[in-house]
């Protein structure tokens, strides 16, 4: 019987028109759903939608997915409108030559992430969300104090003339990184770039390159939700050679400037729980964790 109720699923795309009022069933914001970046697949059965899934395209080729949401499942298990939508999804992205699919779960959506383990998403990095509230009247973290070696470097903004020497850097800080490797592992540095650039109103003066005269060594990209008054360190990295030196320390601090000139009230990251050397320089600047979340991937290898 469950056979036959499963056969009678039917799974369609979204209509752009009927788009908003499916974000509000899945609880996803309208200024994100009013975008072309994102469709939703509906799974119905006798005309009647008892689920959705959100499929969150990225500038950089990958995909997030949000949800399922299932609606009802009276004859029709949840499991199973699950894997009738991801299964579609799968079809979507070999289609789309997507490189990487990926969903953030809290750790309560156990039920979630089985779903997606039996649709072949057997990658999992489990990641702290962390926050650093700027308060007025609380003591600034100390500046590190810079060798005369560290007075010669310097840092400058994103501009299309140094894309070449981000997209650089960016690959080189991945060598030896504990910093969400599974992920990376499978990440372009152009598609990174690409995906880190595709948010509102990207400031280009948010992303700094730290070098010295002889080579650059290290990358730091922010975004700015003034929405909510924070500033968000989507990624912050180093070559090998010039980790554990003190510039981890800089970059912290370059944080905080930037984030008080935009007068915002906290800093968030998320990082790798298995990042450790990340971990304690972000509990040295004053974070804590204030969620705890899983990614589960996974990739064109697994045969979308």
């Amino acid at each position: 019987m469950e056979k036959e109720h499963a056969a009678s699923l039917k799974v369609k795309m979204v209509s752009v028109e009927d788009r908003a009022s499916v974000a509000r069933v899945c609880g996803i914001e309208q200024h994100v759903s009013s975008t072309d970046q994102i469709e939703y697949l509906e799974a119905c059965e006798a005309e009647q939608a008892v689920g959705y899934l959100a499929l969150v395209w990225s500038a950089g080729g990958n995909a997030w997915l949000r949800g399922p949401k299932i609606m009802r499942h009276g004859s029709v298990s949840a499991s199973k409108i699950a894997r009738a939508l991801l299964n579609q999804a799968d079809h979507l992205f070999e289609l789309k030559n997507i490189k990487l699919a990926q969903v953030m779960l809290s750790p309560t959506q156990d039920h979630k992430a089985s779903w997606y383990a039996e649709c072949g998403y057997d990658t999992q990095i489990a990641l702290e969300l962390l926050t650093r509230p700027l308060v007025k009247d609380r003591p600034s973290a100390p500046e590190p104090e810079l060798s005369p070696a560290d007075a010669n470097c310097h840092s400058i903004g994103y501009a299309p003339q140094f894309h070449a020497r981000f997209s650089q850097v960016l690959a080189a800080s991945y060598v030896d990184s504990s910093d969400c490797l599974a992920m990376r592992r499978h990440s372009d540095p152009e598609m990174a770039l690409a995906d880190f650039r595709d948010v509102p109103d990207f400031d280009p003066t948010l992303w700094r390159l730290f070098g010295s005269n002889r080579e650059d060594f290290g990358c730091l990209l922010l975004h700015h939700h003034p929405d909510e008054a924070s500033l968000e360190i989507a990624y912050l990295g180093f070559k090998p050679p010039f980790r554990r030196c003190g510039w981890g320390h800089r970059a912290m601090a370059t944080v905080l400037s930037i984030a008080k000139r935009l007068d915002c009230q906290r800093v968030t990251v998320g990082v790798d729980i298995r990042n450790n050397p990340a971990r304690r320089l972000y509990a040295r600047w004053g974070f804590w964790c204030f969620s705890r979340q899983q990614v589960l991937i996974r990739t064109a290898s697994a045969e979308f």
